[in-house]
């Protein structure tokens, strides 16, 4: 019985390490975050008048959506939705608009910092039209 009870303690204790480590290592990874502009892009109008600018930004370790000079027609259903790059297309549904006009910023994670989506659209739920969207390009360290 003892040697079982060894085997288990050893077992939970090693469980709880990887756990603490993993913590660790996403507490950190929003930390690595870099400061600056890391993708921008210019809206393009598609159903409805879109213009300003999107641009994922590190602050202060954490990663930030920029909606600048930022307009569109107002609607209660109203999201944010990322758009993946590579041959699948892939859509993540970001947040809730907070407001058809004016600068805003969104949080964003660390992994969408490190790859930062393709284009950012402006999507009705309602009606199911994307609005407008801002190809992003990133921006490269050496040419910030």
């Amino acid at each position: 019985m003892p040697r079982r009870r060894l085997i288990v303690t050893a077992f939970v204790v090693v469980a709880l390490a990887g756990l603490a480590g993993g913590l660790l290592a996403a507490r950190g990874s929003s930390a690595a975050v870099r400061s600056g502009v890391i993708a921008h892009g210019a809206f393009q109008s598609v159903s409805w008048s879109t213009r300003g600018t999107a641009a994922i930004v590190g602050k202060n370790g954490h990663a930030v959506l920029e909606l600048r000079n930022f307009q569109t027609q107002r609607a209660p259903e109203l999201w944010i939705v990322l758009e993946g790059k590579g041959g699948v297309m892939t859509r993540h549904q970001l947040t809730h608009l907070n407001r058809s006009w004016g600068n805003q910023d969104y949080a964003v994670s660390a992994e969408v910092a490190a790859h930062p989506p393709a284009r950012v659209l402006i999507y009705c739920s309602k009606c199911g039209k994307v609005w407008g969207y801002a190809p992003l390009g990133t921006s490269h360290p050496s040419s910030l």
